[in-house]
């Protein structure tokens, strides 16, 4: 148990050390909240357009509603890939990283794109499991539906908390990369849970902080102190936005941490010696069996 938490703090640690050494590493949580932003606002755009025709009633308003299923689908499903994609192009600058190398933001998205046909199919898959427990979660009444998607959600994420590596560089069919996904956390399942838990609790400090300044703000403002109140609730939004992208930064690269100890034994980069440190264009290291 000691070498277990040492060794998830110097895991802990080394994630958010390569976002101080490398801000490249937040292009991924940056491009990809943008995109999703990009593709929320065309689904709002269309609902604007498709809810008066709903509101007029008749097989107008039911194609409409067609429509919309259709529009929300291909919203859900485009939001997922987005966040598959740019979690990959993260995971593989981190690898990168903790090779020894210096990658660039074009370095992680050449490795996501080696792999976007395995990671396309794969946030299909995990889009629709998440679509299959919400329904199923739905038709279950009280408390009862609330434990089926919070119970349901939380074991198909820890199940398949190691996919986006896995994906990226061993070649296993779909569901055989899950199986693989989950024997990796489980046999690291102290090192996850503790990195996790740790990196969960610094960033939620931060949002609370966030919080705390807006509310502040708010009331400063709506008591007639305006100024304070506005650059109060100013910095809290930067704030929020900061530690979110870092939170996010954070989050991927230690997958790729914890990826790269379970099946390499090796945490810091710093500790690898000189004959290990590849060139960007090398392939990374075999996972172990």
């Amino acid at each position: 148990m000691p070498g277990t938490f040492s060794d998830s703090w110097k895991l802990t640690k080394t994630a958010f050390r390569l976002i101080g050494e490398d801000r490249a590493l937040l292009v991924f949580p940056v491009v990809g909240g943008l995109a999703i932003l990009g593709v929320l606002a065309l689904f709002l755009l269309g609902v604007f357009v498709l809810f008066p025709r709903i509101l007029l009633g008749g097989t107008a308003a039911t194609d409409a509603e067609v429509l919309g299923v259709v529009l929300f689908l291909g919203t859900y499903f485009a939001c997922a890939f987005i966040s598959v994609y740019a979690t990959a192009g993260l995971v593989g600058a981190a690898t990168l990283k903790l090779s020894g190398q210096q990658p660039t933001a074009a370095d992680g998205w050449r490795v996501a794109r080696a792999k976007i046909g395995r990671l396309f199919l794969w946030s299909v898959i995990t889009a629709t499991i998440g679509l299959v427990i919400q329904a199923v979660a739905s038709r279950v009444q009280g408390l009862g539906g609330l434990l089926v998607a919070g119970v349901g959600g939380a074991a198909w994420s820890v199940l398949t908390y190691f996919m986006i590596p896995v994906l990226l560089y061993e070649n296993e069919a779909p569901w055989a990369s899950i199986k693989r996904s989950g024997h990796l956390f489980v046999s690291n399942f102290g090192r996850s849970l503790v990195t996790n838990l740790v990196v969960g609790l610094l960033i939620g400090g931060g949002l609370l902080a966030a919080v705390f300044l807006g509310v502040w703000g708010a009331i400063l403002w709506s008591t007639g102190n305006a100024a304070l109140g506005i650059v109060l609730v100013g910095v809290a939004l930067a704030l929020a936005t900061i530690v979110a992208l870092i939170g996010a930064a954070a989050e991927g690269i230690l997958r790729a941490a914890l990826y790269r100890y379970a099946t390499t034994g090796k945490i810091d980069p710093d500790l690898l010696p000189g004959a290990y440190r590849l060139p960007v264009n090398s392939p990374p290291p075999a996972p172990l069996p």
